[in-house]
């Protein structure tokens, strides 16, 4: 058995696409090596911010022969009637290598074919990697891709060195003009040099002699190790932040870190602007005092060993201090006044060009607030809603969220909470952005919930209605985003508010503004918060996608409800008197489907089975209503579950569709009477029983 190596050497990669890059590296070579019938093999794939890697153990050196049955044309072309072969099955024995006399007849889902069975030579398993692996490259795909020299190659990053060995031999091959060698060279400021590899087993151990490590994880180890002694050193502790240090990991070839100094006046700044000069604009971990107050220190990450002078310390100081001096500017002009005498200017921003200014938007916003409060039996006092609805969206004419466009909605609660009002409305500033879609925290007031959920119905409502629907993977506003978290917060509020309802006063307003005809943006939005609250029930209520169809076809509007008769389904579907029941309900959809409701006259039930079965529906119906008048949904599916047997019964000693017109239309009646009780809880059709069909 024989080991492959495959190094990319390019200009540095994003740091974002690495990831990506080593999944899809993977992912595409292990399936053109099972293509080619190779069994037992290990693809491992790694990466640098200036190389691709795959090593690939248990090779052989030659791919074994094997045989293949080709098929040709249908038997009825490639044999005339008299059963002489026609041109075409001469035209495909010699296709397949075969003398016409070993041509058989195979049969198929689509009826008798001609087919060859012929021996295939196994190839040398570096011609198929020579093959193989220009395809795959090019194959791969990036969040953005660059062209170079002529314009000709494609790829994430020009290449400059290609190293691709099978044991100790060169694999043939070129790769973006670039022809593979055995040669590759080390970290550019450690050791720079040209390293020959003389088989892949050696490669790994003499990129690290050289300052470069290839294993992401081995590097992750390594600075998380680092930041926790060099944070100790200062007495701290490092700010948690996995997405920060994932990103590190694909920003060099050696793990480096180095600690820089904050001016401690800075830190009189909201400590959410001094986090998001360090993590966002310079990707710098935060170092923290054991009681989680900002200490006057940061980790930024460097590919190298050290900074002997100290002038990469020096040069994100001054970068970091730069920019914190800026940030104090601007909180203290935005201090000169109230944030409320702002809300003006909001008139000067546009929302979009169909649907005026981020001031009507706020009125929109204020509007939707005011009704979902009092759909939710919450108390507000009159124009509150309307007012901090302005309020929340002022610090978008700041400076401050003019020059750190992540902090809107936080600078907001900062200066309300300065302004000296109540904490319900400078926490829903603060919170009203969260969560995003359904991931993150909601916000902790009544208040802030509001405002939260009525701003995100009114952008989906309102730029649907300016015609921004999002399609495929396209939503430049995210609106599917805003539809998630809307459901979320509805969700974990726990509103008992018919979310039809919203969407349709929502759209009511967004057309009295961009335009148009109400209906058919109601058509469009319905639908499209209806798959959210599916989704909702699926991926974060974590009930089967076909017990969310059966739930929702009965009624989705009321979410905490639908919910429950979700979770009250989930327990009792796989029960076998519930199987039993949803496939004889399989049954009554069907045979109900579209016919007519007379209603039930007791006087026409003859059969004994029909007539227990009519009063058991009617207990039903009396139980139905007691167990939801008492919210209790469990207790609901377990009276329809004690129905099983008897509708079974039914159905094997009653003919519903008699001759006799009259008692056909009563026991279509009885079925509809029982359908319609089944349906306030679910349509149990919609669920997927296993045999169910048969």
């Amino acid at each position: 058995m024989a080991d492959f190596l495959l190094e990319i050497r390019t200009e540095e990669i994003p740091a974002n696409a690495l990831p990506g890059a080593r999944r899809q590296l993977g992912e595409k070579l292990g399936q053109a090596l099972a293509q080619a019938s190779f069994d037992g093999i290990e693809v491992r794939t790694f990466s640098t911010n200036r190389r691709l890697v795959a090593l690939v153990s248990g090779l052989p050196k030659r791919q074994a022969d094997r045989t293949e049955v080709l098929t040709g044309p249908p038997a009825r072309i490639a044999f005339g009637a008299d059963g002489a072969p026609t041109k075409a099955a001469e035209g495909f024995a010699k296709k397949a290598g075969v003398p016409l006399e070993q041509l058989e007849r195979v049969e198929t889902p689509k009826g008798e074919y001609v087919a060859a069975t012929v021996r295939l030579e196994g190839r040398p398993t570096a011609e198929i990697l020579a093959e193989a692996i220009p395809s795959i490259l090019s194959g791969l795909h990036f969040p953005k891709m660059m062209r170079w020299g002529l314009g000709t190659h494609v790829f994430v990053r020009p290449v400059h060195g290609v190293v691709a060995m099978l044991d100790g031999e060169i694999v043939p091959m070129t790769v973006f003009d670039v022809k593979a060698d055995f040669r590759t060279v080390g970290h550019r400021v450690h050791a720079p040099g040209i390293i020959e590899i003389t088989e892949p087993a050696a490669y790994i151990r003499a990129l690290e002699e050289r300052q470069v490590f290839i294993d992401p994880e081995k590097r992750r180890h390594s600075l998380e190790a680092l930041a926790g002694r060099l944070a100790a050193e200062a007495g701290c502790r490092v700010h948690p932040d996995e997405d920060l240090v994932a990103e590190h990991v694909e920003l060099v070839e050696y793990p480096g870190l180095i600690r820089g100094e904050i001016d401690r006046a800075h830190l009189e700044l909201p400590p959410e602007v001094v986090i998001t000069t360090l993590r966002h604009h310079q990707k710098c971990l935060i170092l923290e005092r054991e009681d989680g107050e900002l200490a006057p220190y940061f980790l930024a990450v460097v590919d190298r060993a050290d900074d002997p002078e100290g002038l990469i310390r020096q040069g994100n100081e001054w970068v970091i201090g730069a920019r914190l001096s800026d940030a104090a500017f601007f909180f203290k002009e935005d201090r000169t006044c109230p944030l409320e005498d702002l809300v003006p200017r909001l008139e000067r921003l546009e929302f979009h060009r169909k649907l005026g200014s981020l001031a009507a938007k706020a009125e929109r916003t204020g509007l939707l607030g005011r009704w979902l409060a009092e759909a939710a039996g919450i108390t507000m006092s009159p124009g509150e809603v309307e007012r901090v609805a302005r309020l929340v969206k002022a610090d978008l004419v700041t400076h401050m969220v003019g020059e750190f466009p992540e902090l809107q909605g936080i600078m907001g609660g900062h200066y309300l909470r300065l302004d000296g009002e109540p904490e319900e409305v400078w926490t829903a500033a603060r919170d009203h952005y969260q969560p995003q879609g359904f991931e993150g925290p909601v916000p902790a007031s009544d208040l802030g919930r509001l405002i939260g959920a009525a701003d995100r119905m009114d952008s989906v409502a309102s730029l649907f209605a300016a015609g921004e629907v999002p399609t495929g993977s396209k939503d430049p506003f995210g609106l599917r985003r805003a539809a998630q978290g809307l459901v979320r917060i509805i969700a974990a509020a726990g509103w008992n508010v018919d979310i039809a309802a919203f969407v349709r006063r929502a759209c009511e307003l967004a057309v009295e503004t961009a335009g148009g005809d109400l209906e058919p943006v109601v058509a469009q939005v319905m639908p499209f918060i209806t798959d959210r609250v599916r989704r909702y029930l699926v991926e974060l209520a974590h009930v089967s996608p076909d017990t969310a169809d059966a739930v929702m076809h009965a009624a989705w509007s009321a979410l905490p409800a639908l919910e429950a008769r979700a979770h009250a389904l989930e327990a009792v579907r796989s029960q076998p008197e519930f199987r039993a029941l949803t496939l004889a309900f399989k049954r009554v959809r069907n045979i109900t489907e579209g016919q007519p409701d007379a209603g039930v006259d007791p006087g026409l039930l003859i059969e004994p089975a029909e007539k227990q079965l009519y009063e058991a529906a009617v207990q039903f119906q009396s139980e139905l209503e007691m167990s939801l008048a008492a919210h209790r949904v469990d207790e609901a599916f377990a009276h329809m579950g004690r129905l099983a047997g008897i509708l079974d019964q039914f159905f094997i000693d009653v003919l519903v569709m008699a001759e006799d017109q009259r008692i056909r239309a009563n026991r279509i009646g009885l079925l509809k009477m029982l359908g319609r009780d089944f349906l306030t809880l679910a349509d149990l059709s919609k669920l997927q029983v296993e045999g169910g069909e048969s």
